[in-house]
């Protein structure tokens, strides 16, 4: 079946295509009767129109790229549906991208939204050390504008949402010190980055202000995996001294910390405590139900979107930096030490 175009309902209402792009947008300058009659010849046709077409004759095209890292992690995931779901509900489409932590493969995909003209671009930065972040002056050379998510990078400055990441880190180490644990170890991801070192930061602040002394061999780098949690684990009950609590930048690497201590018959948290960072949806549904700190996901999402698109309407208005607060989530899976 052919495809019905503004010029078949310009000749079958027997008016310009000029006015019948004009009627079927709603201008004024059209008077009620023609307009009438396109319409209803539109209808008639089953004429649908191209949007993608008019808007890029306005020199808009209503697509926003979202990169994310993975969605492997679930807490990604749920940024990408509820980026998503906010952006349809302003009327934009989305162009996403994973980069799997690469930063090559974000720069591919800057390089196809700029070639692909979006309006404008939400970004989860790559946790990977001291990365080439080139492609990010590209958008700014372009007046393409872009807003960080869950973190940022220190060199580009630019628009960000994220959850205080070091208020949840103390919190939560505040409470394990208050409950007996004394040694805390904190797996994370590498400590150039601001997701990783931010939590450090809490940790550290926890430590100091309850009084309690700290080695700096407490704090592991690896992965923000599974398997990085689950390697560690091993790395650190081979250690000198058996910890009370083990911490992980987020709940993947606590459940890779989980599976660890079960197959070598330790128990949660009767001889250890864990906890992760994020509070995923399933983390109340495992075997020992996790405590964790829960990141404001909806509210993070919604931000975003609302600061992108007034960046894209007003562009000169200012880098905004949003920092939501986390909320520590207490279960099973930490105790009082005795």
């Amino acid at each position: 079946m052919a495809v019905i175009t503004i010029k078949d309902v310009a000749k079958t209402a027997n008016v310009s295509v000029g006015t019948a792009s004009m009627a079927l947008n709603g201008k004024r300058s059209v008077n009620t009767l023609t307009k009438e009659k396109v319409l209803a010849t539109a209808k008639n046709l089953g004429y649908h129109p191209n949007k993608y077409a008019r808007l890029l004759n306005s020199k808009r095209t209503n697509v926003i790229g979202l990169i994310v890292t993975n969605i492997v992690n679930p807490f990604f995931g749920i940024i990408t549906d509820n980026v998503q779901e906010e952006l349809a509900r302003k009327k934009y489409d989305v162009m996403l991208g994973i980069s799997n932590d690469s930063i090559s493969k974000e720069q591919d995909f800057v390089n196809k939204f700029i070639e692909m003209q979006v309006d404008g671009v939400i970004l989860v930065p790559s946790s990977m050390q001291a990365p080439n972040i080139s492609h990010l002056n590209a958008l700014k050379e372009r007046e393409i504008p872009f807003c960080y998510i869950t973190t940022y990078y220190i060199d580009i400055p630019a628009p960000c949402v994220m959850t205080d990441l070091s208020e949840g880190s103390y919190q939560l180490t505040k409470h394990l010190l208050e409950t007996g644990h004394k040694k805390i170890v904190y797996i994370v991801a590498n400590r150039t980055i601001p997701a990783s070192n931010l939590r450090v930061e809490g940790y550290l602040n926890a430590y100091r202000d309850g009084g309690v002394r700290f080695s700096p061999e407490w704090i592991y780098i690896a992965e923000p995996s599974f398997k990085g949690g689950y390697n560690s684990t091993n790395t650190i009950l081979k250690g000198k001294h058996f910890p009370d609590a083990i911490l992980t930048m987020n709940d993947i690497m606590a459940m890779g910390v989980l599976k660890h201590l079960k197959e070598n018959r330790i128990r949660v948290p009767e001889d250890i405590s864990v906890a992760g960072y994020d509070d995923l949806i399933y983390t109340p549904l495992l075997e020992t139900p996790l405590t964790t700190v829960q990141q404001p996901m909806e509210q993070m999402c919604r931000k975003a979107v609302d600061i992108l698109i007034n960046k894209i309407e007003n562009p000169d208005c200012i880098n905004e930096k949003v920092l939501l607060r986390p909320e520590l989530i207490l279960r099973n899976s930490t105790a009082a030490r005795h």
